[in-house]
């Protein structure tokens, strides 16, 4: 039950801060690069992305495997963090360079370089990032401290992109040039590995598991002892329906400001409201969750989240209305969010008490999978639905077909998930139980 000083906590947020930076840009802001500064179209580009994101869920199985049997003197976890720094910052620009070699030379390179991000690096890095707060400590509370400042982070790095993006993009050059995304793809870049060389610096890990356990331990073996694990399947259940929850207006947010609105730098001000609160209620959280529970804050944050997803539909095309539903979601947000990776770090000391095997790696690469197919195939099929509807990014005025798609995928998709995933945390036991589980594996490991 090990005590984490503040500043390991503040240097494995910097982490998430980081890992932020990269994901929105590359996997939510890229889109509106692709359709509006390349002139690409919106279905061929969904495709790659929805093949992405089922190949880097398939990759983050194996990637689980091989982190569970990393042996090095930088530990499991953190060795992934300082090898994968630099390469994922260079090839995060290296998205943005999409040269001028004909139509179907753009989209082969569209898909090599956004799968070595995606599919490769992202996975290489994130999934050992998140399941280094396992190995940090055992204590319930002391993780629940670790996430609150990872959280917190993230919607730094959260608030950041979706303020700051567009209006720099703008000020460099313009959100239809190439060369402005450029830019400020490589400011993220150079700030993303740094921050991400000071996590891996600063932080240590204090969980180890017996040598003999990882060679016994094969991947068809640990598959299967994750179907046994019934709370791992309903926070990895949370996980996929909130990744539709998020990944339909993440991808469909910049079109809805432009188009429904009327401004597209509205969307980085709608990013900012919805950031915010959690800047003031993520810090809360450790202590409300120790007296009333994770799952209760989680239940809470989703009930916010849909209060102000159904505002939305009130006076959709409001600047002022839009950015204050965002506000209400991203208070939700925040909650919600503040609790799911230790939620995630408790099932593993759930499955090692109900199974006797422990599989840090492989539960945290198996909810990642969920998760990721989920966000793969709501960014696919939004892309896949808009360019369907007739959206074509090089015209000044969309077909109401797309402006209709739009409107639907960014206020009543959401809408949807966000009541399947109340109906999930509903089931969710683990507070409850979790004493007695550690109270047992303390005896079983005395003994």
């Amino acid at each position: 039950m090990n005590k984490v000083s503040v500043a390991e906590k503040l240097a494995y947020g910097g982490g998430d801060l980081a890992c932020n930076l990269i994901n929105l840009l590359a996997f939510s802001m890229v889109t509106f690069f692709y359709t509006d500064a390349m002139g690409l179209n919106a279905g061929i580009i969904g495709g790659i992305l929805l093949f992405s994101r089922f190949a880097d869920g398939f990759t983050d199985l194996f990637m689980g495997h091989i982190m569970d049997l990393t042996k090095s003197r930088h530990g499991k976890a953190r060795a992934w963090i300082l090898w994968t720094a630099i390469p994922i910052s260079v090839s995060t620009v290296l998205i943005f360079l999409v040269p001028n070699i004909g139509t179907v030379g753009q989209y082969i390179y569209v898909a090599i370089t956004y799968n070595l991000v995606s599919t490769f690096l992202y996975t290489m890095l994130n999934l050992p990032y998140g399941t280094l707060t396992s190995l940090m400590s055992r204590d319930q509370n002391e993780r629940m401290s670790i996430n609150v400042f990872r959280m917190f982070m993230s919607q730094v790095g959260g608030l950041i992109v979706s303020a700051v993006t567009l209006p720099l993009v703008n000020a460099v050059g313009g959100s239809t040039h190439q060369r402005s995304w450029i830019i400020v793809s490589t400011i993220y870049g150079v700030i993303s590995a740094i921050l991400l060389l000071l996590c891996f610096a600063k932080t240590k890990e204090r969980v180890t598991v017996s040598s003999q356990q990882k060679e016994k331990v094969n991947l068809k073996t640990s598959l299967k002892l994750l179907m046994k694990n019934d709370c791992w399947l309903i926070v990895c259940g949370i996980g996929i329906s909130a990744a539709f929850t998020l990944g339909v207006p993440m991808s469909m947010g910049t079109y809805f400001a432009k188009y429904i609105i009327g401004n597209e730098n509205v969307v980085g001000y709608m990013g900012a409201i919805q950031t915010l609160p959690g800047l003031l209620l993520i810090p809360l959280m450790a202590p409300f969750c120790k007296r009333f529970g994770k799952r209760t804050a989680a239940l809470m944050g989703v009930g916010f989240m849909l209060l102000g997803q159904l505002l939305m539909f009130v006076n959709p095309s409001s600047a002022i209305w839009m950015i204050i539903c965002s506000g209400i979601r991203g208070a939700g947000q925040a909650i919600m969010s503040s609790t799911t990776f230790a939620m995630l770090a408790d099932t593993i000391e759930y499955g090692q008490w109900k199974t006797g095997v422990r599989l840090e790696g492989m539960l945290y690469s198996s909810a990642s999978f969920g998760s990721k197919i989920g966000v793969g195939i709501s960014s696919a099929a939004a892309m896949a639905i808009i360019g369907a509807a007739g959206y074509d990014g090089t015209l000044a005025v969309q077909p109401g077909s797309a402006m209709t798609a739009i409107g639907v995928l960014y206020i009543v998709v959401p809408a949807v998930f966000m009541i399947i995933t109340l109906i999930l945390y509903q089931r969710y036991k683990l507070d409850k139980i979790y004493p007695q589980v550690m109270a047992d594996l303390k005896k079983r490991e005395e003994q």
